[in-house]
């Protein structure tokens, strides 16, 4: 599961040491904070090896790191091989389909990772392709378990070893060999400019002493496996040429003797691999002195390793992924939670605001409701006498507007009727129709500009009688009111 902490925790543990590193990620080298080893003879069986590395988390600070963890090379099986695809879904297919012919486990045993080293012009790949018993990998990550750790990945010692030299030596164009031993075995691969073209795991059960130099036996079994190694690399290589060089690594530190005794019964130059002074950040590390393959580990944590392998097992990818998606759905909920909690607080601190306003407001009514009564009074008072002095839109005002519309001459208006709420009647004689239609049309045009009373005049009957021996014209137009247009004061009007 992810750390608490932004830093890196890195253990490697079996029967006779454990092993741990911690650092921080960075954009260049490693920055390493801390290395701790205890040598011990525990056993898995008894529960000693528990016991131990319960004891050793309890002592650092790892169970909020995220942890990754390192299986060494003689517990597992790999194979550098050609396939013909540079596809990586048809590579992965190629090597399960494959796998029993390099292991006796069915596929369904076995935990299978790959990385493709390098391609070819022709569509071909160069693949280190890994083999582990699902039962070593379970069984570690058991182990870890128990003492309340879960890794992040469980990484390969060959893959680690490589990236550490290829991150070390990344200019260098010669072959040369790395040999790592490891408590229990050793491993030794080749890299030829800058790929990895060759990797051997031999258990030995042997613990490699620090003082290598002062163990005959020791070196001689040392050197008969290096020379093995080399060989079989001769024979397998496409060139056939040797190393020009080997390098001395040891999981444990303090084992640099070993390089310098086994350069003449190798016949090779062996040095010691110091690859921790090239790639540390050395201003940022409080240690430079790291087993490589703990800093090749460093390296794939923080994806930046050449070769990549990762054997971790499937059942606890999907046991991290629901674990991440439950924690997912938490947070969620909690953060639903909060929210809901922040609104119903906001909803009640309105409502409570919104009642100490109301109650303001019925304090000021209730304050200011004696004034408010006397004026209401008031200002029905002043309507009521608005109305009594308010001359506009009166029957005369309506007559006289009525006379200063009618023409001149030509007509006689004998009756002026004006009905509450109903309409306005004019009727009278005229010389001719169009003195009718005049008139009504002038009406119209000033109720829409002046008094609404008039806006709907219209003819209502235009009769033709004879008058003293004359032709007239005898009409009358109404004007319907309409609502609000009936401000007019009295009552009906006639003649």
């Amino acid at each position: 599961m992810p750390g608490k902490t932004n830093a890196i925790s890195i253990l490697q543990v079996n029967d006779h040491l454990i092993s741990w590193v911690r650092a921080r990620r960075t954009s260049n080298g490693v920055a390493i904070l801390d290395l701790q080893q205890e040598r011990g003879a525990w056993n898995l069986e008894d529960g000693s090896l528990e016991a131990a590395l319960k004891a050793f988390v309890a002592k650092h600070p790892i169970a909020n790191d995220a942890v990754y963890t390192v299986l060494p090379r003689h517990v597992i099986t790999s194979r550098i091989i050609c396939l013909p695809s540079q596809e990586p879904s048809e590579i992965s297919a190629m090597i399960r389909l494959s796998a029993e012919e390099y292991v006796p486990f069915r596929v369904q045993e076995l935990v299978i990772d790959e990385c493709v080293l390098r391609t070819t012009p022709d569509g071909q790949a160069w693949v280190l392709a890994v083999f582990a018993q699902r039962d070593v990998v379970d069984e570690h990550v058991n182990l870890l378990k128990s003492v309340g750790l879960q890794p992040e990945k469980i990484l390969l010692s060959t893959a680690c070893l490589a990236s550490a030299a290829l991150a070390a030596r990344a200019n260098a164009t010669e072959r040369y060999a790395v040999v790592n031993l490891a408590a229990g075995g050793l491993e030794a691969i080749v890299i030829s400019g800058n790929r990895l073209e060759y990797g051997r795991g031999v258990a030995t059960g042997q613990d490699w002493p620090g003082d290598g130099a002062t163990h005959e036996p020791i070196i001689d079994e040392l050197a008969g496996e290096v020379r093995a190694s080399m060989a079989a690399y001769q024979r397998e290589s496409e060139d056939g040429a040797s190393v020009e060089r080997v390098f001395v690594s040891s999981d444990a530190l303090g084992l640099g003797a070993f390089a310098d005794s086994l350069t003449v019964p190798v016949d090779c130059p062996c040095v010691p691999a110091e690859f921790g002074r090239e790639i540390t950040a050395r201003q940022e590390s409080a240690v430079t002195d790291v087993p490589p393959v703990l800093l090749g580990a460093a390296l794939a944590a923080q994806g930046r390793a050449a070769v990549s392998i990762d054997l971790t097992p499937e059942w606890l990818t999907q046991a991290r992924s629901r674990a991440r998606a439950r924690q997912r759905v938490a947070r969620m909920a909690i953060v639903a939670g909060a929210f809901l909690l922040g609104v119903l607080g906001l909803y009640a601190q309105a409502v409570h605001q919104r009642k100490a306003y109301i109650k303001e407001l019925e304090q000021r009514i209730a304050a200011v409701a004696p004034e408010a009564t006397g004026i209401i009074a008031k200002r029905r008072q002043l309507g009521i006498l608005r109305q009594q002095v308010d001359r506009s839109a009166s029957v005369l005002e309506l007559l006289s507007a009525l006379c200063s519309l009618a023409p001149d001459e030509g007509m006689n208006i004998t009756r002026f009727a004006y009905k509450r709420g109903a309409e306005i009647q004019v009727s009278g004689r005229a010389l001719s129709r169009a003195i009718v239609d005049s008139l009504s049309e002038r009406l119209r045009e000033f109720g829409q500009a002046g008094l609404p009373q008039f806006a709907h005049a219209n003819v209502l009957y235009m009769t033709n009688q004879t008058e003293r021996g004359k032709p007239v014209v005898d009409f009358a137009i109404e004007m319907p009111l309409k609502a609000g247009e009936d401000d007019a004061s009295g009552g009906q009007a006639g003649e």
